[in-house]
């Protein structure tokens, strides 16, 4: 602990008070009801709705994460996610809209709207269990883990000595405000802390620069190293083309292949994601939704991942590996990050990077403690167990169950040693899912068992593509395209959804007055907006060629412009 000096606890604990004050002011309002602790009485202003969604979609693993890729096996790794861009388009589109008419408090209660009967209050029941103690403990665990190994760099005690006093701190601190003030809180926070998680994470990037000797010498710099670790897109298989051939898929451009046309858009996230969905539903109005999914997706994809790339080429050449620590008898890069910052930032700045790591952190936990909530309250305990309850009693429930899925969360955490693994394995595990997920929303004949199917493909192949050592992404294209024949399949043979219920399904979210020509349009502009900002701002960084990416970002954002009235009335 000696590591920290006095004005590094003044920014840490400055930054603590805020967040506490915040929860304890608004505890009054959260507490009216489950509309104003999960979703803010439905009043959020898009740019509200969506920094608070990017602030939620990173922590103090992302950061971690990623510099350790670029250590590791280059920028273009992160192609992982990026691809994902494609189906974030589709969302601000028209899905955020469509969720906004919806009015439902999780993505869960959906089912009972488009399907009927017991086999849909059944997956509704197991939605709501599956997603609070499932994929949500499984994202609190990574961002704990990450958290761990921060704080270990930090405190020097990378012998595990004081791992469960430095979880436990954790969860109480996100858990405090979080249990008061639920959505209302959440939100305010992430204000803030979007805003210091961003500076700090622009100010190591800076600084490591300037270890460098400057932006332009840092460019040369960065041109010297392999190129397989600078290129931004990925570079052509060594063995060339080869269909039949596993590790093809899972390296260069057939991994590429599968991020971005498969993995892109057939994802657990398709149609807008948990906490995605609880933004949307939280906004004030359909166009609010729309423009909270538009702000993420370039806060996300464009302009959040940079500063933490620079700070990991940069460690390449001012961290030997020699000098990490080695987990289960491998280098571990994603302990660069945190050794940077230790490295190059003085008191004060040192704390101050503490302290929006810790703002990162909380965003992302407050997060996912109150939507496992949300699914445990809204889609178990009130649809089956209490129906009748007043309102009071359901935030009350709901606060308690935040706690639960804390300390599962935390007892995970203190066994897991790898966020990437957990990262994709829990893309896996509900890759196969993501086809369902959209054709819900485009095909009238999909029914619940044609996301059951799915569900229990996706869950099984994941399982047996890892028992059989399937490389990552083949072993994730193996899941979604058996999954996608498995649901198909069974929807046929199946019984098609009550008429009834899919009349008032599609009278409410009205997709015939969409216009294909400029649907497909809009979409197209998302997408050249996105990967051309992206482009241009990496290439700019990397001093490459960034005119051209440039060109085609402006033209997809007229594109979409022209089309974003056009494509929806909302």
């Amino acid at each position: 602990m000696g590591r920290f000096e006095a004005l590094d606890w003044i920014a840490v604990i400055g930054y603590i008070v805020f967040a506490m004050s915040v929860g304890i002011y608004l505890t009054k309002r959260a507490s009216k009801s489950t509309n104003d602790f999960y979703l803010a009485g439905r009043s959020l202003k898009w740019w509200v709705a969506g920094t608070s969604l990017v602030a939620t979609s990173f922590a103090a693993d992302t950061p971690l994460v990623i510099s350790g890729w670029v250590r590791s096996s280059g920028i273009s790794q992160n192609w992982l996610w990026w691809g994902m861009a494609v189906g974030g388009s589709l969302t601000f589109v028209v899905l955020a809209a469509w969720w906004r008419r919806l009015e439902v408090t999780t993505d869960a209660e959906f089912i009972e709207r488009r399907y009927s009967g017991k086999p849909a209050s059944f997956l509704r029941g197991f939605y709501g269990c599956y997603h609070a103690l499932i994929t949500n403990t499984i994202v609190l665990t990574w961002v704990l883990l990450a958290m761990l190994k921060l704080v270990r760099v930090i405190l020097g005690a990378e012998d595990g000595s004081y791992d469960i006093y430095i979880v436990g701190s954790g969860l109480i601190l996100a858990l405090s405000y979080s249990f008061l003030s639920g959505l209302w809180g959440v939100v305010v926070t992430d204000l803030m802390q979007f805003a210091l998680a961003m500076f700090g994470a622009i100010l190591l990037a800076y600084k490591s620069i300037d270890a460098l000797g400057g932006f332009t010498a840092a460019q040369q710099a960065f041109a010297e190293l392999p190129r397989a670790t600078t290129s931004i897109m990925p570079l052509a298989n060594e063995e060339g083309l080869s269909w039949n051939n596993i590790a093809w898929w899972s390296q260069g451009f057939g991994a590429f292949f599968i991020f971005i046309g498969i993995q892109g858009w057939l994802n657990k996230n398709a149609d807008g994601g948990g906490a995605g969905v609880q933004r949307y539903s939280a906004s004030l109005d359909e166009n609010h939704a729309r423009k909270a999914a538009l702000w993420f997706n370039i806060a996300h994809y464009c302009i959040r991942p940079w500063p933490w790339i620079i700070v990991g080429l940069a460690s390449i050449i001012l961290i030997d590996p020699s000098a990490l620590p080695v987990v289960n008898g491998a280098i571990d890069h994603e302990a660069a990050y945190p050794m940077m910052m230790a490295q190059l930032l003085g008191p004060g700045l040192f704390g101050l990077l503490c302290a929006s790591f810790l703002a990162a952190f909380m965003s992302t936990l407050d997060t996912h403690f109150n939507l496992a909530s949300a699914y445990l309250v809204n889609d178990v305990y009130r649809r089956f167990v209490r129906k009748d309850a007043p309102d009071k009693h359901y935030v009350w429930i709901g606060r308690f169950a935040e706690i639960l899925i804390g300390i599962i969360a935390a007892v995970f955490a203190l066994q897991a040693d790898s966020i990437s693994n957990l990262f994709t394995f829990s893309l896996s595990l509900m890759g196969g899912l993501g086809p369902a997920l959209l054709l819900r929303w485009f095909w009238r004949r999909a029914n619940v068992f044609t996301e059951i199917s799915a569900l229990a493909t996706s869950t099984i192949l994941t399982f047996v593509t890892k028992s059989l050592d399937f490389d990552y992404p083949f072993s994730y294209m193996v899941v979604v395209l058996g999954s996608l024949v498995v649901a198909v399949s069974v929807t046929y043979f199946t019984p098609p959804a009550d008429k009834d219920t899919l009349d008032r399904f599609y009278s409410i979210i009205r997709p015939d007055e969409i216009s294909k020509p400029h649907f497909f349009a809009a979409w197209g502009g998302g997408i050249a907006l996105i990967y051309g900002l992206l482009l241009a701002i990496g290439q700019f960084l990397l001093g490459g060629a960034f005119i051209t990416p440039l060109v085609i970002a402006v033209t997809g954002a007229i594109i979409l412009r022209l089309c974003w009235h056009k494509c929806i009335d909302a």
